[in-house]
């Protein structure tokens, strides 16, 4: 097994599940441990390879977080049953929702094991939407994070593409953001070689662990240049399902090709380095490049191809122009700018 000492302790290996996890709870002394565990998680054998590594000794309270509820709701059922079970850790298992709610209701003395089973969230990184609508929310580090890409096996088509999609904007995005970060400038170039090699066969081949494990260093590492902060791409996202029901991810290669073009003047210097990681040609369009690798997955071109409409448009551009990820945009992106582009890619 692989042990990543960077940021935090991430345990990187096909069934790294069973041999890091017990470990883990003894080393942060994890005797009543509350299970965040996302739904789907329950749809196949995971949430049962789970509770089986578990020691026996041990009863976790569990909490399993519908796919679709309320964050808010979510939370204070959270942190009531983690003053009622008295839990002295929590282990977040599952999806981006699964891992985001358990880094904001952490305590200090309660630390967070993360383990992912899709390959755009590990745990690392700013927030997810589904709690950035919940001020006053802070993300605790995971004192671990355990990367087993056997976990992601059982996830579809759309969502292989979605959350590849995610990661490999991630990656995109800490890379041309405004923060200073060599080192991170280059695990996020190195994610993105990674998601753009692996990304089609993942989709079209869900049982090549290969293909999952090369993705699951792809979300590993847009966790891990997150630091950086993302961008607009992100921002308008969040924006955007904020008023329309889309699964985070599908949205990103509609947005890719107008936001590139948004933010050529002030970063155009990294595009060639950007197709030199890719392996396109000198003068390629990388905007289209990367567009059309989410069409061949099955992620929409424009976002009128899945229903958004104009009249959607202003509310979520007012989201968007306040999203964190905004921030680190390398150009800076107003409320109008944001109407804009949005319309530009319907």
């Amino acid at each position: 097994m692989s042990l990543i000492t960077y940021l935090t302790r991430i345990h990187f290996a096909d069934r790294a599940l069973e041999d890091a996890l017990p470990s883990e709870m003894t080393r942060h002394q994890i005797s009543r441990p509350l299970l965040i565990a996302s739904e789907s998680t329950t749809q196949s054998d995971a949430l049962d390879r789970l509770l089986d590594t578990i020691p026996a000794t041990i009863a976790p309270a569990t909490f399993v977080l519908p796919d679709t509820s309320e964050t808010t709701a979510d939370r204070a059922s959270v942190i009531a049953l983690l003053a009622e079970a008295e839990s002295d850790g929590i282990v977040a298992f599952g999806g981006l929702r699964a891992l985001d709610l358990a880094r904001t209701v952490s305590r200090r003395q309660v630390p967070v094991i993360t383990i992912p089973t899709r390959t755009n969230s590990v745990g690392l990184g700013p927030l997810g939407q589904s709690v950035k609508g919940v001020p006053s929310l802070r993300a605790d580090l995971p004192v671990a994070v355990l990367c087993d890409a056997t976990l992601t096996l059982d996830a579809g088509p759309l969502t292989t593409a979605a959350a590849g999609m995610d990661a490999l904007v991630h990656c995109l995005e800490s890379y041309l953001s405004t923060t200073f970060n060599p080192p991170a400038d280059g695990i996020a170039l190195d994610g993105l070689r990674r998601a753009v090699v692996n990304l089609e066969q993942a989709v079209q081949d869900g049982t090549d662990i290969a293909a999952r494990r090369e993705m699951l260093i792809a979300a590993l590492d847009a966790g891990l240049a997150g630091e950086k902060g993302f961008g607009g791409i992100e921002a308008a996202a969040h924006g955007l399902e904020s008023v329309f029901d889309a699964r985070h991810g599908v949205l990103h290669s509609a947005l890719v090709s107008e936001f590139l073009a948004f933010n050529a003047p002030a970063v155009s210097d990294r595009f060639t380095v950007l197709r030199e990681v890719l392996g396109l040609p000198e003068g390629a369009d990388l905007a289209d490049a990367l567009s059309r690798l989410g069409h061949r997955v099955g992620l929409p071109l424009r976002l009128s191809e899945i229903g958004v409409d104009a009249a959607l448009v202003p509310t979520a551009a007012r989201t968007a122009a306040a999203d964190p990820s905004s921030r680190t945009n390398p150009r800076h992106v107003t409320e109008r700018d944001y109407e804009r582009i949005m319309r530009a890619a319907l």
